[in-house]
């Protein structure tokens, strides 16, 4: 049974809101990205403000965690669970659904948020990845032989979920006929799927450009995949009119972490 927390409504500042939830910063952001946590308000003086109704929140979506249930039935079935409802269905998806008790998903999910921060995959240890998933170090090993090979895991999960999303945004804007009719939109729509991928999917393509024969393969396959799951619907020749959406996608995301003022001429150095 969903547990109730009744209480009066608080202001807090991020830091408080992670050391009442114990819930990480970097997954706090996440969920709120996702849609998620209540809208933020912002203060007078420009910060963000979290309040009791983002704490149950993180606690309600902490219990259903713990069941194994993926970020997007628990999407679903937020506002049920507010009302102080049960969520209905089974965890399901490839590769997501896992016995309740199981660490495998949470350190897929805990090794993700702390891959795609800015300090990145090198500077992360397994130490950190356990502590975010709440275990001890030496039980990592008995689900990965390595960071490495989960890594690996976060990939090959994070490519499934995004081809997944796509094949679902292609039939959201109308296939084909919608796609073509608002190019604007379908490069913001895809362009905010792939935004949460990025950091992942730069640091394969950058393993893949020194060489690495593992990488260069794994990357080939993620391209082929999303893709087709973006292609698919428009078109019988799916890799073609996939990669027009994804490059669609990647410009608008890389113009987005920019901001630049295209109007202006770029900044010349001095030789």
């Amino acid at each position: 049974m969903v547990k109730s927390y009744e209480m009066a409504v608080h202001n807090m500042t991020l830091h408080q809101l992670v050391a009442l939830s114990g819930v990480p910063a970097s997954t706090v952001h996440h969920y709120r990205r996702l849609g998620l946590l209540p809208e933020l308000q912002m203060t007078a003086n420009g910060h963000f403000e979290y309040t009791d109704h983002h704490l149950r929140a993180l606690r309600l979506i902490r219990e259903q965690r713990d069941r194994c249930m993926p970020l997007g039935q628990i999407k679903a079935a937020m506002p049920a669970l507010i009302k102080g409802g049960q969520p209905t269905g089974q965890p399901a998806g490839p590769g997501l659904a896992r016995p309740p008790g199981q660490p495998h998903e949470r350190l897929i999910e805990a090794a993700f948020h702390l891959f795609s921060e800015p300090k990145g995959y090198y500077s992360v240890t397994v130490a950190e990845i356990a502590a975010a998933a709440g275990m001890a170090k030496g039980s990592v090993y008995r689900h990965f032989p390595s960071k490495e090979a989960l890594f690996t895991a976060v990939v090959e999960n994070l490519c499934d979920d995004t081809a997944h999303r796509f094949a679902q945004a292609v039939a959201d804007l109308g296939g084909p006929e919608g796609l073509s009719n608002d190019p604007a939109k379908t490069a913001v729509v895809f362009g905010r799927l792939i935004a949460r991928a990025m950091p992942i999917l730069l640091e394969l393509g950058a393993r893949a450009a020194r060489g690495d024969l593992a990488s260069q393969i794994l990357a080939a396959r993620v391209l082929r995949t999303l893709a087709e799951a973006a292609g698919r619907p428009l078109s019988e020749d799916a890799i073609p009119a996939g990669l027009r959406v994804i490059q669609a996608a990647f410009a608008t995301v890389l113009q987005w972490a920019v901001a630049l003022d295209w109007s202006q001429p770029p900044t010349k150095y001095a030789p």
